[in-house]
């Protein structure tokens, strides 16, 4: 669980770094407070999965799905890579890793049981 927590905070970081690119090159407010608030729930979901919790990583595998429809959704609209092609390859792969690495964890908790 530690992996996919750590997965999930650099992905928090890149959505940071994204905000303020999208402010600096193209004066987007919107992309800043929107990088802003996804990063801080994407935090405490992480926060969350390093305490072992299971709502935080189902809360980050949402956010990140969310994050990538709408990167993909932005990508296939402008046909442009950077930001939203990078961003939907970068969530796509954050997504499965965290999804696989929950779906382990679960599978080992549940083996410890029996």
């Amino acid at each position: 669980m530690k992996i996919a927590a750590w997965i999930t905070l650099i992905y928090g970081f890149l959505l940071i770094i994204g905000g303020i690119i999208g402010y600096i090159q193209a004066a987007s407010t919107i992309s800043l407070i929107m990088g802003i608030c996804f990063s801080i729930l994407i935090f405490l979901a992480a926060i969350g999965m390093f305490k072992d919790r299971l709502l935080p990583c189902y809360l980050g595998i949402i956010l990140i799905l969310i994050l990538d429809a709408f990167f993909t959704y932005r990508w296939l609209f402008t046909f442009k890579f950077f930001p939203a092609g990078l961003m939907s390859i970068i969530s796509m792969i954050a997504l499965i890793a965290v999804a696989i690495l929950i779906r382990n964890h679960l599978r080992g908790e549940r083996n410890k049981g029996k």
